[in-house]
């Protein structure tokens, strides 16, 4: 059994729904886990006894935030000693003439902050109309209309690939059993 943290970082939301999706999917698995969001860490959080990390973040605007670059930053020795994974977030991840900007921007970010996780994926987030100020609604609707996603801004609309989440929480699993067994 191994104690995993899923670290992540997030605009609206989605990107928190999925990592708590994942810490269920991990603790159902027999581990440990800890789901933290890196602006709010509990008090004393510490890498200490951590056997694996998890870390996402959500994209805006084609960008991940610079907590997560810090974050990534400050941790990086930690990250580069254990198996790690990222995933990010983003409406481009569930557009199909998009996925491949969706990955790009994943791979800028791991390039800018130089980190190498043992796997990677970009999974599609939503379009949170509830959660935004009017000019955002008004922007991401007609980012919505232009990629022929949902315009009714009266409720959110996720598009995210639960099973690709599965899939990817597996093969790192796997990768972490993997990694022990050889040790």
């Amino acid at each position: 059994m191994a104690s995993i943290l899923i670290a992540y970082d997030t605009g609206e939301g989605q990107t928190r729904k999925i990592a708590q999706y994942m810490g269920y999917f991990v603790s159902r698995s027999g581990h440990d886990v800890q789901v933290i969001d890196i602006r709010r860490p509990p008090s004393g959080f510490s890498f200490d006894g951590i056997d694996a990390v998890l870390v996402g973040a959500s994209i805006h605007l084609g960008k991940h935030s610079r907590h997560i670059v810090d974050f990534v930053g400050r941790h990086k020795a930690r990250l580069e000693a254990a198996p790690t994974g990222f995933f990010s977030v983003s409406l481009s991840a569930g557009v199909e003439k998009q996925k491949a900007e969706a990955g790009r921007f994943l791979e800028e970010f791991l390039q800018k902050v130089d980190w190498s996780p043992t796997i990677k994926a970009t999974f599609a987030g939503g379009l949170l109309y509830r959660e935004y100020g009017f000019l955002k609604r008004w922007m991401m609707k007609k980012i919505a209309r232009d990629a022929g996603k949902d315009t009714d801004t009266s409720k959110n609309h996720e598009y995210t690939d639960w099973q690709a989440v599965d899939g990817f929480v597996q093969e790192f699993l796997a990768q972490l059993a993997h990694d022990q067994a050889t040790e």
